[in-house]
């Protein structure tokens, strides 16, 4: 007739129980460390998937190559930006000349080696924006090999086929980058908040990240600096450091997804 003493113990906190009740807590508890234990994405950039000559502080890149977010864009449509740091070369928004001479040198763009310009009029020293696939040690390696053998890279082999040159850049300019994945994938760009139809992507696949390339000596006019003293970028993310608008209420920041762990 008498309730079996485990069973009591268990009930009124005896021998077979542990005296402040923490045996099934210390479990609960180890549960949830081991489910936690993966930290969230959070955004960044990648030095693993940025080339060795990039240098990586924070979320500015300098020195010269390529470089990538962590974050795939996994989301629709997606925008974030890019400020422009480059000593001694203010932007002069209220400049006295020409107008349109003023436009033409603020919104200077070079399409690559796709397009029917002339390689002679491509500026060597304009930065790419646009996304990249991912990268690794292997890819610069082999990236490296074909430098040293004297051959110039294509779009294709220095991973900027995704990405599109802008020239004359200045000092707190803008650029914005807005990508849209379904129905028709497209990239597009803005310079200052002002679109940059030429500069458009059509068609692309895959998974794809945030990058920019910074060409070795990029400066104003293609005048070789030191990389100390040169440009720099600043990738945001956060839709409240925006500087400028989206190109439709439809691209939100860049969503750090979890994705699956």
């Amino acid at each position: 007739m008498g309730a079996c003493c485990s069973c009591f113990d268990a009930i009124s906190g005896g021998k077979h129980s542990s005296q402040d009740g923490s045996s099934s807590t210390e479990m609960t508890s180890r549960n949830n460390t081991s489910k936690g234990s993966i930290p969230p994405p959070a955004h960044g950039l990648s030095r693993a998937m940025s080339a060795p000559t990039i240098r990586l502080q924070g979320f500015t890149v300098s020195g010269s190559g390529l470089a990538l977010a962590k974050i795939p864009i996994e989301q629709d449509a997606a925008y974030w930006e890019w400020h422009v740091d480059l000593p001694g070369l203010p932007r002069h928004p209220d400049d006295n000349g020409d107008e349109n001479d003023d436009e033409d040198r603020m919104h200077s763009v070079n399409m690559d080696e796709d397009t029917d310009n002339n390689d002679d009029e491509d500026d060597p020293y304009a930065l790419k924006f646009g996304v990249a696939t991912r990268k690794d040690r292997h890819f610069y390696k082999s990236l490296e090999n074909v430098e040293e053998e004297g051959d110039e890279a294509s779009s294709r082999d220095d991973g900027t086929v995704l990405m599109r040159p802008i020239a004359n850049l200045r000092h707190n300019d803008v650029i914005g980058v807005a990508v849209q994945q379904s129905d028709l994938p497209m990239i597009q760009f803005l310079l200052n908040g002002e679109p940059l139809p030429e500069c458009t992507i059509n068609r692309f696949r895959g998974t794809v990240y945030p990058a920019v390339y910074i060409p070795p000596g990029a400066a104003e006019g293609g005048d070789r600096i030191d990389d100390d003293e040169g440009i720099s970028l600043t990738a945001e993310f956060d839709e409240d450091h925006f500087r400028e608008m989206s190109p439709h209420a439809r691209f939100g920041p860049l969503l750090a997804a979890r994705g699956i762990l």
